[in-house]
């Protein structure tokens, strides 16, 4: 009786760490298709990652609502050349996911191509078996 309760355990344990790290990838690949997505300006991508409810708290320390990001990909202002992860980490909270990243960027402004660092945490939740963001928080660290 005892094996069969240390079997069972041991199967369950395997089990959870099985499921956490599909939910690890699940996340860390939704990152980079989000990255992807603003120097493709693909906001059908982003549509699919960001919750109905999203909300950004961007580095200016302004609150975007999923609309306003997606308006916000095609602005005619900035344009996001290029985005690299530095760093990434992923957190599990049962069916919540908080992400943070370092990342390098270009962005072209005025005909002008600028190198920045930024840090960020998102926040996904799993409802319905999907993970979607529902929330983010930006900082810029460097702006060249």
């Amino acid at each position: 009786m005892k094996r069969l309760l240390t079997g069972m355990l041991f199967v369950f344990i395997l089990n959870t760490a099985f499921s956490q790290s599909k939910d690890i990838e699940a996340i860390k690949s939704l990152n980079e298709a989000w990255l992807k997505s603003y120097p493709a300006r693909d906001s059908l991508t982003l549509s699919k990652i960001l919750a109905d409810d999203f909300i950004l708290v961007n580095p200016r320390g302004i609150n975007m609502t999923k609309t306003e990001v997606l308006h916000s990909l095609h602005s005619p202002e900035v344009e996001t050349v290029s985005v690299h992860i530095d760093s990434v980490g992923v957190r599990l909270f049962g069916d919540m996911g908080l992400i943070t990243c370092k990342t390098t960027f270009i962005l072209r402004m005025n005909n002008k191509e600028s190198t920045g660092k930024n840090c960020y945490s998102d926040l996904y939740a799993k409802r319905n078996g999907r993970w979607s963001a529902v929330a983010a928080h930006v900082t810029l660290l460097s702006m060249e």
